[in-house]
């Protein structure tokens, strides 16, 4: 670009904001402009438009006085149509006011040829009969004229206490009257007024419009008419000029009519517009004129002084550094000529310098590379675009050969050179350090794992080479490696146990229930209930273990989803209402419908085990879980009436192993896990859990759960779930239940028999669903509930045995799934089918509170509990 564009340039740079801000202001007087007509159209709508709404006022009134007429009060005919005779001379205006029954009969009529027909079909009429009150119809024409007319109605009531419909009163205003009424008001220039109908049918335009009465409005007056207040906007007219239209919509003003009052923008807008151009002209012409003035003046005090620095440089380039440009025209050239003058002195002495410089950085680049080439690790150096430039001696005594740029790529293992070339392409463009594990093939051939890292090596703000190194971790390799196959099996081990555990287990609890019948009181009866709280403890522990063992282990992965905490605390309320009650304490689940975004498994985990504990450390009182919403997040807590922590001990509750006035170990008490399960879960989960707990006065402890999108929290429902039997109640019927049982464990199969058995059930129990269905087919009755183990043999599952059997039966047959599985997928699946899922070992207490909501339900019972 040439001095001379420059200067042009600059000259224009100074010109144009004075130019732009007399553009702004024109354009701001232009929007000014515009508001004002926006503003006067709102003006005048607001005059008009109550002119329009006293119009209307005006027939409503004179229907309202004929309504309440001795003749309309009681129908009489005679006498109603009399007094419209003599009326209709004095509203000629009116084409027809009519006086009909409930049934749409006209009784008497302006018009006396009408009375006797029926008006029932009109829309106004209906509407007038259906709203009981004042109608504002739309747009009509006589039936036998065919006059366009604007129709009104009234209802009739019979004064007295009942206050009954008894007829309606309507009245058809001439629109061509309309039209003429509104244009005798005065109108300024280029101003239109329209009515319109409900159904956007043109009742009135001022100025009048031949044809236009009676026609539809165009789809783009839609939007006003549907808006929900007044206001303005700007689109062309049914008389094809653009205007800016003020309008009342259907739901404001006289409802179910449309007004608008529209301003001719562009006659508005013509001084507006001719100023804009002629300050346009304006500065054009100033502009030209600068940029003459700049070029006059720049060939004669810039040119000349330029062009005596342009030889002096040239004959500098040259050789010539005796050069001197000297004083040249006017004082600021002669200081410029000076400088540079001074600029060549300099210019001198610093290229002596830098051919210094240079000899001294090749000497240090030699040194530097000679200790890379003797390091004892492998090393290597690439050029600024990543290529490489060369290795040391130990890279090549380490891969037996020269590497180059072509062949670097053959030293790794043919798997890895994929993921190292990924991860160059992203990192050297961007200059980032990048470090990854690779194999490299030794001289014999073996390939041998190491760590490669590589940094960029920076001068003057750019990146001049890349340096690397690489270090052997193969060791180190097979080492981390067969921890994380230790890991797995760790995994796989937990996995085992927790199934292979929950098994018998189920089993000792289901056969230790059985053989409550069997015993009478005395010292049987109590053994036997020593033996079933021994076992209680011993599945309490046995949970916490694994728990505590998976956790440690880092398998537990959350599965994230939104559910209503109903869900929950439905199942909190089977499993632990029995305990409670059992107890002697109170028991309380406040309702709750918020939807929560948390993984339900290990969420419900973390509630039973404080319900647990609650329950544990409560003597008397009782214990409630209740629910808020604070901050974002749902607080369900668990509150009870038990022995409070000391506020010196609250923080070491969430340790393991550790129980508060328990030094002598009672295994009565557990393992004290549960509450370090819950601080683990709660860090897992983002789930932040808080203590209250003064000694003597019970604790409060909270569980923040975050909310699910647009979670919202119905108001509660009253009432509690009430409690459950250790055996489910059976209903007054003549026949037995017939409960069906699939489970591929003997032992647990002949165990959960035998308890059904024990609770007045008949029951068909099979190892597989094929044996089920053959069962059900020979049995022929239809089953009350359905109790099936999810993971069954040869890869069949337990939600199939159920879809079967209710195919074969209805739908609405009870399930139940019960599993000695932790992970989400029973979770999933019977969350999915809409089925209830119980984890083994199950109490009997838990399975009867489970048993007997599903058999109250499915029989309708109104004593079902609520639902939470």
């Amino acid at each position: 670009m040439s001095f001379l564009t420059r200067l042009l340039l600059l000259v224009s740079l100074a010109l144009v904001p004075v130019c732009a801000l007399e553009v702004w202001n024109q354009i701001d007087l232009r929007r000014q402009r515009s508001e004002e007509i926006h503003d006067h159209a709102r003006q005048l709508l607001s005059l008009l438009g109550g002119e329009q709404q006293r119009l209307v006022e005006g027939v409503r009134q004179m229907l309202e006085l004929l309504a309440e007429t001795t003749s309309a009060q009681t129908l009489d005919a005679t006498g109603c149509q009399v007094l419209l005779t003599r009326t209709a001379t004095r509203i000629p205006d009116y084409l027809a006011v009519n006086l009909a029954d409930a049934d749409g009969v006209v009784l008497c009529s302006t018009n006396p040829a009408l009375r006797g027909r029926t008006i029932a079909d009109r829309v106004h009429v209906r509407a007038a009969l259906e709203s009981g009150g004042f109608t504002v119809g739309e747009f009509i024409r006589q039936r036998h004229d065919g006059k366009p007319a604007m129709p009104f109605g009234l209802p009739i009531r019979r004064d007295g206490a009942d206050g009954r419909m008894i007829g309606v009163v309507t009245a058809l205003i001439d629109l061509g009257w309309l039209e003429r009424y509104l244009s005798e008001h005065p109108l300024p220039d280029n101003a239109a007024l329209m009515v319109a109908d409900s159904n956007g049918v043109v009742l009135a335009h001022a100025p009048a419009i031949p044809g236009a009465v009676g026609t539809a409005l165009p789809p783009r007056f839609r939007p006003l008419l549907d808006a929900g207040a007044v206001g303005t906007a700007q689109l062309t007219g049914i008389d094809g000029v653009e205007r800016v239209f003020a309008y009342v919509p259907l739901s404001a003003g006289v409802r179910h009519i449309f007004v608008a009052v529209g301003i001719d923008r562009d006659a508005a807008m013509n001084a507006v517009d001719d100023a804009l151009e002629r300050s346009l002209v304006w500065i054009a012409a100033t502009l030209l004129l600068g940029l003459l003035a700049a070029f006059l003046i720049a060939r004669r005090h810039l040119y000349q002084p330029v062009a005596a620095l342009i030889a002096a440089t040239e004959r500098w380039r040259a050789g010539d550094h005796s050069v001197h440009v000297g004083a040249v025209d006017g004082p600021e050239m002669s200081r410029l000529g000076l400088a540079f003058d001074g600029l060549v002195e300099d210019l001198d002495r610093q290229m002596r310098a830098n051919e210094e410089a240079s000899a001294a950085f090749r000497a240090s680049e030699e040194r530097t590379r000679a200790l890379v080439e003797n390091a004892p690790h492998m090393m290597w150096v690439n050029r600024p675009d990543g290529t490489l430039e060369y290795v040391n001696a130990a890279f090549r005594a380490y891969t037996g050969r020269m590497t180059n740029e072509e062949n670097r790529m053959e030293d790794l293992h043919p798997e890895d050179v994929e993921r190292i070339q990924a991860v160059r392409r992203s990192a050297i463009p961007a200059g980032q350090p990048h470090s990854y594990e690779l194999r490299l093939r030794r001289a014999d051939g073996a390939y041998r794992w190491h760590l490669s890292r590589t940094h960029p090596i920076h001068q003057g703000g750019r990146i001049i080479a890349w340096f690397g190194g690489a270090v052997d971790i193969h060791d180190i390799h097979r080492a981390r490696d067969a921890a994380e196959e230790a890991g797995r099996s760790k995994s796989r081990f937990l996995a085992a146990a927790s199934h292979d555990l929950r098994q018998p287990m189920q089993s000792i609890l289901l056969f230790a229930e059985v053989l409550r019948p069997h015993l009478s009181e005395g010292p049987g009866l109590d053994a036997l209930s020593r033996l079933q709280h021994g076992l209680e403890i011993l599945k309490g522990l046995l949970d916490g273990l694994l728990d505590i063992s998976r956790l440690d282990a880092g398998i537990v992965a959350p599965q994230l989803e939104e559910f209503r905490a109903s869900d929950l605390l439905r199942s909190l309320n089977d499993a632990y209402a029995p305990l409670a009650h059992e107890k002697g304490l109170g028991w309380r689940v406040m309702p709750c419908h918020t939807a929560i975004r948390s993984d339900r498994v290990l969420l419900g985990r973390m509630l039973r085990n404080l319900v647990e504990n609650a329950i544990r450390y409560t003597d008397r009182g009782e214990v409630s879980v209740e629910c808020s919403v604070e901050g974002g997040r749902l607080l369900i807590m668990v509150r009870d009436t038990g022995c409070g922590i000391p506020a010196d001990q609250i923080d070491r509750v969430f340790e393991e192993l550790y129980q508060v006035d328990n030094p002598e170990r009672d295994r009565n008490q557990g393992l004290g896990l549960g509450l370090a399960i819950v601080r683990r879960l709660s860090d897992l989960l983002d789930h932040p859990v808080t203590i209250r707990s003064q000694p003597g006065q019970g604790s409060l402890f909270s569980i923040a759960v975050p909310l699910a999108a647009g979670a919202c929290d119905p108001a509660p429902q009253s009432g509690e779930a009430a409690p459950v039997e250790m055996a489910p109640a059976s209903p007054e019927r003549k026949e037995q239940r017939l409960a069906v049982v699939v489970d591929d464990d003997p032992i647990v199969l002949a165990g959960m028999e035998s308890l059904l058995r024990a609770w007045r059930f008949d029951v068909i129990a099979a190892e597989s669903t094929d044996l089920a269905v053959e069962s059900l087919e020979g049995d022929g009755r239809r089953p009350d509930i359905l109790v099936v183990d999810y993971r069954l043999r040869d890869r069949r599952i337990g939600t199939e045995a159920i879809l079967r059997i209710r195919e074969m039966h209805d739908a609405e047959i009870p399930g139940l799934i019960v599993t000695g599985e932790i992970g989400t997928e029973p979770q999933n699946d019977a969350l999915a089918h809409g089925f209830d899922l119980l984890h083994k070992p199950v109490t009997p207490r838990s399975l009867a509170a489970a048993l007997s909501r599903h058999l109250a339900a499915a029989d309708g019972d109104p004593r079902l509990p609520v639902a939470m």
